[in-house]
């Protein structure tokens, strides 16, 4: 697609990038569109989405002049992570854009709505797999509820590295402007039609001749003594009530006293504000993985999201239990904390969890949760040794039967409440396809 003679494009260059890239700015205005409204699709965060950029190569800069859109299936959940259906949509969309050589991929998009501007490990296996050319980007958006949308763009260097943590240069990409329809053609001449009487009777419209101005009032002076003047009814004063309203006087001043010490405590939090004016609202939060327990006969099941974009990017973690007075710690890899799932055998009934996951930038997360229960039933002391030894050997087999047993059920208990998750997973992931195509059926 070529540039038509009306339209500017801006420059993006940094000092690393060994090519400029240039764009339409309507082109970044209408990926923003989009991004912004699969932001405010669902809640904590919204959904995730990505597409194709289009456009030219010349030499010495990238010219981003359209782009396409990449139906995702949204298989592991809001973020933008591409299923092995997605992974062929995207080949079959690149085949077709490389048939317009106005308009073929020089890079790819996809929005940040958990996380903070940089290519993941798994954005940087979609670049070099599908984006292989040197000259080819990534633009990462981060969209706000109160600001203007972020971005940034990702290319290879002159070594042939991409500098994923961060952009080296992110920018605001603001709402173009609205511009007024132009009129279609110049209005016809207007020439005044001949005046035609009307049949019917003959209205005089001539003004009425004006009133007479009303006689001024003359007021007598009284000569009696004021003492003896009778003052008028509106003027007396009106009979007291007999009830007394005293104590609503004490209960206004109460009231402002008590509001009077509220403002004094909270002044650190409504003064500043006071003068300086308004401003804009924070971003708000982004909700970080949550946990959840649900305990089956003392098994105590502890889940959290491991699709987060904080637990896949993550390298390592731990998990620190607290029950009945002792406290243990388990050490997690980053394919452990993947799972999203952790069994503990609780011993009392005030158990408390918490989950730190170590980020690349040195940072870390730390989530809590606390389970309160009753607590699980005490194992039978085993019996006393007799002399002979063996009824010892057989109360020992028997109770190794019995924990057997009770493993194996509870084994199966465990399985079927997995299964139970998967499907209630499954569900779920299903809802959140339906609610993300449900705003592409109402424009079909």
């Amino acid at each position: 697609m070529d540039i038509r003679a009306g339209d500017t494009t801006a420059l993006w260059k940094a000092p690393e990038c060994p090519f400029s890239i240039e764009y339409l700015p309507k082109v970044l205005d209408d990926i923003r569109l989009a991004v912004v409204d699969a932001f405010f699709s669902l809640p904590r965060g919204g959904a995730e989405i990505g597409g194709l950029l289009l456009g030219r190569q010349e030499r010495g800069r990238v010219i981003i002049t359209d782009s396409a859109a990449l139906e995702c299936e949204h298989a592991f959940g809001p973020s933008f992570t591409l299923s092995k259906p997605d992974l062929a949509r995207l080949e079959e969309l690149i085949a077709a854009a490389r048939k317009n050589p106005s308009a073929a991929p020089v890079g790819w998009y996809h929005s940040h709505t958990r996380s903070e501007i940089f290519l993941s490990d798994v954005d940087q296996e979609i670049h070099k797999r599908f984006f292989p050319e040197s000259w080819q980007v990534a633009l990462v958006l981060k969209p706000h509820a109160l600001q203007p949308t972020r971005a940034g763009f990702f290319f290879r260097e002159q070594d042939g590295s991409i500098h994923a943590t961060g952009s080296y240069q992110e920018f605001l990409i603001e709402p173009l402007p609205m511009h007024p329809v132009p009129s279609q053609g110049a209005p016809a001449e207007t020439r005044a039609a001949p005046f035609v009487a009307p049949e019917g009777p003959v209205v005089d419209i001539r003004p009425e001749p004006p009133k007479p101005k009303p006689e001024p009032v003359v007021v007598e002076p009284v000569s009696a003594p004021l003492s003896e003047v009778k003052a008028p009814a509106f003027l007396e004063p009106a009979a007291a009530p007999a009830r007394s309203w005293k104590w609503v006087g004490f209960l206004a001043m109460a009231l402002g006293a008590g509001l009077a010490v509220g403002a004094y405590q909270t002044r650190d939090r409504w003064l500043p504000l006071a003068g300086a004016g308004p401003r804009a609202a924070a971003p708000p939060q982004q909700p970080a993985a949550t946990l959840t327990t649900i305990d089956h006969d003392g098994q105590l099941q502890v889940s959290w999201d491991g699709s987060a974009p904080e637990i896949v990017r993550s390298t390592g973690g731990s998990i620190t239990v607290k029950d009945n007075g002792e406290t243990q710690s388990l050490t997690l890899d980053p394919a452990h904390l993947q799972t999203g799932s952790f069994t503990y055998a609780r011993q009392g009934d005030h158990v408390d969890l918490t989950l730190t996951v170590n980020q690349p930038d040195g940072s870390k997360l730390v989530q809590a949760a606390t389970y309160l229960g009753k607590a699980p039933p005490q194992r039978p002391p085993a019996p006393a040794a007799d002399s002979g030894g063996q009824s010892e050997l057989a109360a020992e087999n028997a109770r190794l039967k019995a924990e057997v047993a009770r493993q194996t059920e509870r084994v199966l208990r465990l399985e079927k409440a997995l299964e139970d998750l998967r499907i209630a997973r499954q569900r779920e992931l299903q809802r959140k396809r339906l609610e993300n195509q449900a705003p592409d059926i109402g424009k079909r």
